[in-house]
């Protein structure tokens, strides 16, 4: 196909247009560049944060917030149903043991303990006219018992003497044997009064002991309800700080429901909030420095929970001696945990920006200190504010750590 001449003009000469304006506009950007690193930008000194390189020590720590919480919350439950008369004390106040926080009411367990002390007496009265009556049972069958003894012992002396009259013929062979079944009759009927005289008191002492276990029983059902009467007036049971008052007076609970919440002031812990970034490090038995309002407490990590919350992980830390002065529930601290302790290793105050085991650029200054070059520079291990030098620097550098990002484009600056 033949191409017109005049359209192959056209285009061979828009070709050379966009070549060139391509090109100029590459030798500007180009020329920018240059220039912009030959330039030498003076910076004031006071701008700047420099820091020396220095070798030694690096404890290895991980900064994190936090708040003192109870190790365990002592929890006051209704032992009954009723409804919330009076509210003593609210959130925050402190208490002790015994100390009243609110008033309940039941008017049945009035009635329930009246009941239970009127079948307590009842059943103390009933006991003992039962010993009454066995008391009385003892001493009538002695009465029996001496009774057939008299009666056996004349019966044994006439059939003695009805013997020595046998020999005159004074008295019949059948008068003598009757005597003899007599004494035989008597003699048995004396031994039984005598043993059932013997098993009275195992008799009366069975039934003084059932009748005592329900004067028992109904004694303990005393006690209960009298112990529900008295639970109405709501107690703490150890010292420390009132958490939380569940209910408003007038509200209806049933039993077991949870009145109220105490957290003891002297059994806190602190729940740390470490960074999920920082937490791979910490584990259990690390030393902790736990500070709040000035004052300061060691403890140990004693628990790191699995999951992770918005980017939060809790750590729990216990104190290893006393606790913090002033420590009460929901305190802000703030927890210093020590990850290792490195020796003679290279390090410096920690560059902004600058992450573990990674590299960046520094200004590092001349001898004279007037003047500072960009160095490419790697890190290693850190702690909250310093980091391990791997490369690039030596013992005695002077390096600026402060944000320098507007000199990017810089490879040397001036100081004055």
């Amino acid at each position: 196909m033949h191409i017109p001449e005049k359209k192959m003009k056209r285009f061979s000469t828009f070709n050379k247009v966009a070549f060139a304006t391509v090109s100029i506009a590459l030798l500007v950007f180009v020329w920018g560049r240059i220039n912009a690193l030959s330039r030498n930008v003076e910076v004031s000194r006071d701008e700047m944060i420099i820091a020396t390189v220095e070798k030694g020590d690096l404890i290895r720590e991980v900064r994190a917030p936090g708040t003192l919480v109870p190790i365990a919350l002592n929890f006051l439950a209704a032992t009954s149903n009723g409804r919330v008369k009076n509210i003593l004390l609210e959130a925050s106040d402190a208490v002790d043991v015994g100390t009243v926080i609110m008033e309940l009411e039941n008017p049945e367990l009035s009635q329930a303990v009246d009941e239970a002390k009127l079948e307590v007496e009842v059943l103390q009265s009933a006991y003992h006219s039962l010993q009454q009556r066995w008391q009385q049972a003892l001493l009538k069958q002695r009465i029996v018992v001496a009774d057939f003894s008299a009666r056996f012992e004349i019966t044994k002396l006439r059939r003695e003497a009805n013997q020595r009259l046998l020999a005159t013929g004074a008295v019949s062979s059948i008068d003598y044997n009757e005597s003899i079944l007599r004494e035989q009759q008597l003699k048995f009927q004396h031994q039984l009064e005598i043993e059932l005289l013997e098993s009275l008191p195992q008799l009366s002492q069975a039934e003084l002991v059932a009748a005592q276990a329900k004067t028992n029983k109904a004694t303990r059902q005393l006690l209960l309800q009298q112990k529900l009467a008295s639970d109405l007036y709501v107690k703490a049971t150890t010292k420390g700080i009132l958490q939380e008052v569940t209910l408003q007076v007038g509200e209806p609970f049933k039993v077991g429901t949870v009145l109220a919440q105490i957290a003891e002031q002297d059994n806190l812990k602190a729940e740390l909030r470490v960074q999920e970034s920082q937490v791979k490090d910490v584990i259990k038995g690390q030393s902790v420095v736990i500070s709040a309002g000035g004052k300061k407490a060691h403890g140990v990590v004693k628990r790191i929970n699995p999951s992770v919350k918005q980017g939060v992980v809790m750590v729990d830390v216990y104190f290893t001696d006393d606790a913090l002065i002033g420590a009460r529930p929901d305190l802000r601290i703030d927890g210093v945990i020590e990850l290792e302790h490195l020796k003679n290793v290279l390090k410096i105050k920690r560059p902004v920006f600058t992450q573990e085991y990674s590299s960046g650029s520094l200004f590092v200054l001349n001898k004279t200190k007037t003047v500072a070059e960009r160095k490419q520079v790697r890190f290693g291990r850190s702690s909250v504010d310093v980091i391990e030098v791997l490369e690039h620097l030596n013992i005695g550098d002077r390096v600026i750590v402060s944000s320098t990002n507007k000199y990017d484009e810089l490879t040397k600056i001036s100081l004055y």
